[in-house]
């Protein structure tokens, strides 16, 4: 055996030594990549993108990975697949990156749809009968170049806790744009996922949000406000840390049939400062409030805060003469 093994061996090693190593596999360079999907974004809709790497003839390449990334996660967030998750509307384009190597990939969106902010309602601290309850804000944007919201479209709000007793709706308005809120101290804030619907136009549109419920606006402090005559008053005290704006309120303390007079929403100044406005309330004694906001809930410009609280605070009477 060892006579016929030795020749099948030294046969082995000889073509062994003959052959020819297999050559490298190239490498792929990537000389590009680009993102496609949609540019209009639906909050809560299905959306995705694909992502494709090329070389520096145009050809595409396979089995690439890339790392996914937001511009603003909050708004609009992406998996490690591509997969977008859509969650506010966007105040300016978010930039979702595909990156491979040095090479990036962008594709700039926009959002539309409902968003729901949920908050809590601090009211009248600081006096005899303090209470606590929930408060809601909802905007909304139409897709595409509408110019109008038609009809008046009820938002159906549901969580954890009760919440019916707050009343949202959306339209009509001319615009593609709009927004409602509403709070109440019958609805007691319990902590959770909350979720909005409403349809519009025919088309359904659903957003979610967290409600914390420990977290509060604090009132207005040491406050006074000082009706001038008729057409002016003067406000003094200071706004709790977190608000950013407020709303004076007189009720009519003589005539319990009148309209509260609800005076301009405005950012938050400087105090004392004296206001005029027009036209003239009517010879009364008044109950001010001061609501304080932790936002402009108004406004589409900047991204919306992601909490909605709010404060009521109760002043003692001024009277015109």
């Amino acid at each position: 055996m060892v006579k016929l093994l030795l020749p099948l061996l030294s046969l082995s090693l000889l073509l062994a030594a003959c052959t020819t190593p297999a050559p490298p596999t190239p490498v792929k360079t990537v000389a590009s990549v680009s993102v496609v999907g949609a540019s209009t974004l639906k909050i809560g809709g299905p959306a995705s993108l694909t992502a494709t790497a090329k070389d520096s003839g145009g050809n595409a390449l396979s089995g690439q990975t890339f790392t996914w990334t937001s511009s603003a996660p909050n708004v609009v967030s992406v998996d490690a697949g591509g997969t977008l998750t859509v969650k506010r509307l966007s105040a300016t384009p978010v930039i979702l990156s595909a990156t491979d190597g040095d090479k990036v990939g962008t594709l700039s969106v926009t959002t539309y749809g409902l968003e729901l902010t949920m908050g809590t309602f601090n009211s009248a601290p600081g006096s005899s009968d303090p209470k606590i309850g929930t408060a809601a804000l909802v905007k909304f944007r139409a897709p595409g170049s509408a110019t109008a919201i038609n009809g008046s479209n009820a938002v159906q709000l549901s969580g954890p806790a009760d919440v019916s007793d707050l009343k949202l709706q959306i339209g009509p308005v001319t615009g593609a744009q709009d927004y409602d809120w509403d709070a109440s101290i019958q609805a007691a804030p319990v902590s959770g996922s909350y979720s909005a619907a409403v349809t519009v136009d025919g088309v359904n549109y659903t957003s979610s949000d967290t409600l914390n419920a420990a977290s509060l606006l604090g009132g207005f402090q040491n406050g006074s406000f000082q009706l001038t005559g008729s057409t002016g008053y003067t406000l003094s005290g200071s706004f709790a840390s977190g608000t950013t704006f407020f709303q004076p309120v007189l009720l009519d303390k003589v005539n319990s049939d009148a309209e509260p007079i609800f005076f301009d929403f405005k950012p938050i100044v400087s105090l004392p400062k004296s206001y005029s406005f027009s036209p003239a309330i009517p010879v009364s004694t008044y109950t001010p409030l001061i609501e304080s906001f932790n936002q402009d809930y108004s406004s589409f410009a900047a991204l919306t805060p992601e909490e909605f609280n709010l404060s009521v605070t109760v002043l003692p009477a001024t009277s015109v003469n």
